[in-house]
């Protein structure tokens, strides 16, 4: 894919600034969470570690999406389940934010997941509480909620694992109403998902550990190919941290290298700023005949994420600056 000067990417910002702006973002989260950052100077396993700075926040890959196109200044609503103390936090945020909260009251508390930073050997361990369970009365209640509102949206993001009390079919309901609305579909998850597939989706987006529960084949290529012709996914996005990341279509398939990192702080929720990005850029162009740049610009703002102890979020100049070291290799699928 030949590369653009950035003159000439700034002017495509500009002009899509001067669209109509879309419809809002739905992003769906189950699996909502309260997240707490420790950021040690130097973290001892088996000792008394002292934190340095702590930091909360909502957690979850939808409200990480979520978080990302509300500091962009884009329209987004969150949907799923909060309960508990810890719930009432998540309602707070996304109130502070301005986002729409589709959220509905669960019994369970909200889980909390914690995000240990060890700055002097640049590592972030992640540690996650169990989810409570979700019932049938709360889960007929959000798909209510979301029919109601689905002309509402824009596009429709399927974000993340599935709580128990809920199943594949779930997300096969969801996506079933989009269609019903036309509206195009992300999903971004790795359990249980044949029958969300079955139903179709514009976009599967997952990294490469997460492929190989899915499709077993000789290698990352040829597992990627079953899956995709499995279940006709128009698009299947393949992110591998710092190594190559891949973009396939029906016909063509595209390799990108993108550039080693000098540090890396956390890596959380980087894979939800590249969720972001796509939602976004199908919220203004619902066919994704231009999803390769797409790809790539989001690979972009996932990568800037590293840098920074906020899950999903960036400085938008460090990853215009990697979106220009990013190479793209394009190849005839065969």
């Amino acid at each position: 894919m030949p590369q653009r000067p950035a003159a000439d990417i700034h002017l495509q910002i500009l002009i899509m600034e001067l669209r109509l702006e879309p419809k809002p973002v739905l992003a769906v989260c189950p699996n909502t969470a309260w997240q707490k950052t420790l950021r040690f100077e130097q973290y001892r396993a088996g000792e008394v570690n002292r934190a340095s700075q702590v930091q909360e926040n909502g957690g979850g890959k939808g409200v990480n999406l979520a978080r990302v196109l509300q500091s962009l200044g884009f329209q987004v609503a969150v949907a799923g389940f909060a309960g508990g103390h810890t719930g009432q936090c998540l309602r707070a945020e996304l109130k502070s934010w301005g986002c729409q909260d589709l959220l509905v009251e669960c019994q369970a508390p909200t889980r909390s997941c914690y995000t240990v930073i060890d700055v002097a050997n640049q590592q972030a361990t992640e540690l996650i509480e169990p989810a409570g369970r979700i019932t049938q009365d709360e889960a007929l209640r959000l798909q209510k909620r979301l029919q109601e509102a689905g002309p509402a949206f824009s596009v429709v993001c399927l974000c993340g694992s599935l709580p128990p009390g809920l199943d594949g079919a779930f997300y096969a309901g969801l996506a079933r109403f989009a269609r019903t609305f036309g509206l195009p579909v992300l999903l971004d998850s790795a359990t249980d998902l044949s029958a969300t597939l079955s139903v179709g989706v514009s976009i599967l987006k997952i990294n490469a550990a997460e492929l190989q529960t899915l499709s077993k084949g000789p290698d990352l290529y040829h597992s990627a190919c079953a899956l995709q012709d499995r279940y006709q996914i128009p698009w299947l996005g393949i992110t591998a941290g710092p190594e190559q990341a891949w973009l396939f279509s029906s016909s063509t398939v595209y390799m990108y290298t993108v550039p080693r990192l000098p540090h890396t702080v956390s890596c959380i929720g980087a894979g939800d700023c590249a969720s972001a990005i796509l939602a976004r850029r199908l919220a203004e162009e619902p066919e994704g005949t231009r999803m390769p740049e797409y790809f790539l610009e989001a690979l972009a703002c996932a990568s800037a994420s590293c840098l920074t102890d906020v899950p999903s979020s960036f400085a938008p100049a460090t990853a215009e600056e990697l979106r220009r070291q990013i190479t793209c290799q394009e190849m005839s699928r065969t």
